[in-house]
């Protein structure tokens, strides 16, 4: 009969679906078990992160740090040149640095290296110290205004504008700048100056060269 056939399948099937019990629940253990190692390395991959977020901001911090006493210490030693080259003008000095930043985008070290740098060259040639500092001055303030106008490092324009008293020409050839003596003479008659240039001075061709070189780059200034 119909209900005979029922309980022969139930008593064949039973060990059958005991077994998928077992399996289900196996299944139902391994499930948790992954659940639970998948929370474990969340925490982990999570306290990893953080520890690592908290390296790198230490680190960060301690490179600034660094940087920073390179830089206190790169200042120190500039200054010392600084006093050394302009002497009883250094407050000058001192006060076209701080403002550099803002009025030319050129940092207070780079202001006092470019200057310094300037004015010994100006005592080496034998300009009256007033001049030359001025010129130092007036041509820091340049080698920023250049970098800016032409797109290029300011040490490039700071380098191009050592020819002022070197009287080297190729590095301001890029800037469309030609200081042969065949010009420089040329411009000095157009500025009433009689004397040949191989007759100057080095601290009048220095001037010279001064005057030609603002001439030059009146497009880039400020």
């Amino acid at each position: 009969t119909l209900e005979e056939l029922k309980v022969v399948i139930s008593a064949e099937t039973s060990g059958l679906q005991n077994e998928l019990k077992k399996l289900q629940s196996q299944l139902d253990k391994t499930d948790r078990s992954i659940s639970k190692s998948t929370g474990s390395i969340k925490k982990a991959f999570s306290k990893l992160t953080k520890g690592l977020t908290f390296t790198a901001i230490i680190y960060g911090l301690a490179k600034l740090g660094k940087k920073a006493i390179e830089t206190a210490s790169d200042l120190q030693e500039v200054q010392n040149v600084v006093e050394v080259s302009f002497g009883s003008m250094t407050a000058e000095v001192d006060k076209f640095a701080e403002s550099a930043i803002t009025k030319f985008g050129l940092s207070k070290l780079s202001a006092k290296q470019f200057a310094s740098t300037f004015m010994a060259m100006s005592n080496g040639m034998g300009v009256a110290a007033e001049a030359g500092k001025n010129m130092s001055l007036n041509l820091t303030a340049l080698s920023a205004d250049m970098a800016s106008f032409y797109n290029v490092q300011q040490d490039v324009a700071f380098t191009a504008l050592k020819s002022v008293f070197t009287g080297e020409t190729e590095s301001l050839k890029r800037f469309g700048i030609v200081m042969t003596e065949a010009n420089l003479s040329a411009y000095a008659m157009s500025q009433g100056i009689s004397k040949s240039y191989s007759e100057m001075t080095q601290a009048e061709r220095v001037a010279l060269r001064y005057s030609f070189v603002l001439n030059a780059t009146k497009n880039a200034q400020g």
